[in-house]
């Protein structure tokens, strides 16, 4: 019997699992030392940075957060952005926007509304990632509620329950209700004796009564938390039937079944998650305000040196003029995707671990369409997932009750599905996620109108999603040139990341220039 409950999970039934399947894709080491332990802005010493230059390479969070503290601190920074928007991945998309990829362009054809937007970038904001949201205190920006875990979305699999898309709650419901008459049996037929007292069992049992909804005889035939007959689409009145509960042989079937129900489960996906009203770049359009001063847009890096006593950072300006920039200090944000190829004096250990940083390869596909989960299905916000390639299908967080929305049809992150897509058409990738959506919400075909496909190996100046590869080196200053980006913090992937390696870089040439 105990060798049945573990092999089915029983972590899994008591989400007490840390799953963490879209950003970062991987489990984190822990912090080495100096990394998520710099001080909170305002402990740094004041006017530490009087007299002394400071150029910024890369306007996204991590630049302009380096750029924006340090000019507190008294230095004079310039910042050098490659793009004429600043923000890094951290872009929303709107109607009449363009999205250059290194072999294609699209213009988004969304209708002008307010609510209709697509994040081709960071879509959420854990709510402990407290450096980012005391960002969005300071500069005034609305947040709202991101709903990460919906129990009406929708789970499926192409090889369980006929292909058939299950409502999550059915599963949730029913993989706890099987889970807990097991362990109930285990504990009345004294397999548990040796672990458990007599006023355990009391209390294990009725632990496992309320977790599962079992009834008096510790036996599950259903529970109301699963919903009712249909209920997967609108005008059904029959809600006190119960749904016939799905097989524990099914729900063990194949691991999708157990991964999906605990991702909310990770620490970075958990309840509650946040937006800004109106789209993610209005944090990136915060951050530029406040550095607009000593920011350069449309200036391209073609080298990055060491010069006596400080740095020497070559760029080509949107006319094509060359200029040559010297400073004290150099903080580069640059992704090492696109670093590797800028001609630098870096040190042969920081060259080797540039040249070997690994990115994922991930994109987003978004449409413009009828609310038809909210009208037809009673989906407000939320993610359904399936086994497909398209992985995820993202429902909006904001504009509940309007006709019209963005729904993101395809969140798909690593592996050869990721690396497939990237390497279609965006109007390929657009009809593969219609071909595959179809079979989780069949209106796809008919509804869904103006894709719009982002993937960021394809996205000159970024070429990659987010870091994978574990820093080290790009972890300590090289002279008087330092590293920033999510790429270098415990949050690959995150906006919080990037304000933590900028940090981390602050750190290092606060305490140099402490002691000069």
């Amino acid at each position: 019997m105990l060798r049945t409950m573990a092999a089915i999970g029983i972590g899994t039934a008591l989400n007490a699992c840390d799953s963490s399947s879209a950003a970062p894709a991987r489990p984190l080491p822990p912090p080495p030392p100096g990394r998520l332990v710099s001080p909170r802005p305002g402990d740094w010493p004041a006017n530490v940075g009087n007299g002394k230059s400071v150029v910024v390479l890369g306007a996204g969070i991590a630049g302009m957060t380096s750029a924006l503290e340090m000019t507190r601190l008294g230095y004079n920074c310039t910042i050098l952005e490659a793009t004429a928007v600043p923000g890094g991945r951290n872009r929303t998309i709107r109607a009449g926007d363009v999205l250059t990829e290194t072999d294609s362009q699209q213009t988004c054809m969304f209708d002008f509304d307010n609510e209709l937007y697509f994040n081709a970038g960071p879509a959420r904001i854990s709510h402990h990632h407290e450096f980012l949201l005391g960002y969005c205190r300071e500069f005034g920006i609305a947040l709202e509620t991101f709903t990460n875990d919906n129990r009406a979305a929708l789970l499926h699999s192409t090889s369980s329950f006929g292909g058939q898309p299950i409502i999550a709650r059915h599963v949730r419901a029913d993989s706890r209700g099987n889970i807990a008459r097991l362990l109930a049996m285990a504990v009345n037929q004294n397999a548990l004796d040796l672990e458990l007292s007599a006023t355990d069992k009391t209390n294990v049992l009725e632990m496992m009564r309320q977790l599962g909804d079992l009834d008096s005889n510790f036996d599950y035939a259903g529970s109301s938390r699963a919903g009712f007959p249909g209920q997967e689409n609108t005008g059904s009145r029959q809600r006190g039937e119960l749904l016939n509960p799905l097989q524990l042989q099914d729900l063990i079937s194949e691991t999708f079944w157990q991964q999906r129900q605990v991702f909310s489960e990770g620490l970075n996906q958990q309840p509650t998650m946040l937006q800004p009203v109106g789209g993610m770049d209005r944090i990136a359009r915060a951050f530029e305000t406040q550095v607009a001063a000593d920011l350069i847009t449309e200036a391209q890096v073609t080298e990055i040196r060491k010069i006596a006593n400080g740095t020497r950072v070559v760029y080509r300006d949107r006319f094509g003029t060359i200029t040559s920039l010297d400073a004290d200090t150099c903080v580069c944000t640059i992704p090492a995707t696109v670093l590797r190829n800028i001609p630098n004096d870096f040190s042969a250990a920081h060259q080797a671990e540039i040249s070997s940083f690994l990115y994922s390869t991930a994109g987003r596909i978004a449409f413009q369409s009828r609310r038809f989960w909210e009208q037809d299905h009673n989906i407000y916000g939320g993610i359904s997932w399936t086994t497909q390639d398209i992985t995820q299908i993202w429902y909006p967080n904001s504009g509940f009750g309007q006709n019209n929305g963005i729904l993101v049809g395809a969140y798909i992150f690593g592996g050869p599905a990721a690396a497939n897509f990237a390497n279609l058409s965006p109007q390929q990738r657009i009809d593969t996620a219609i071909g595959e959506g179809v079979n989780i919400h069949p209106e796809l075909s008919a509804e869904a109108t103006h894709g719009f496909s982002v993937f960021w190996p394809k996205v000159p100046f970024q070429l990659g999603a987010w870091g994978t590869s574990s820093p080290a080196t790009l972890l300590t200053g090289d002279d008087n040139i330092y590293f920033a980006g999510e790429h270098l913090s415990i949050l690959q992937g995150w906006q919080e990341g990037a304000i933590l390696s900028a940090y981390h870089a602050i750190d290092l040439i606060v305490a140099r220039d402490t002691l000069t």
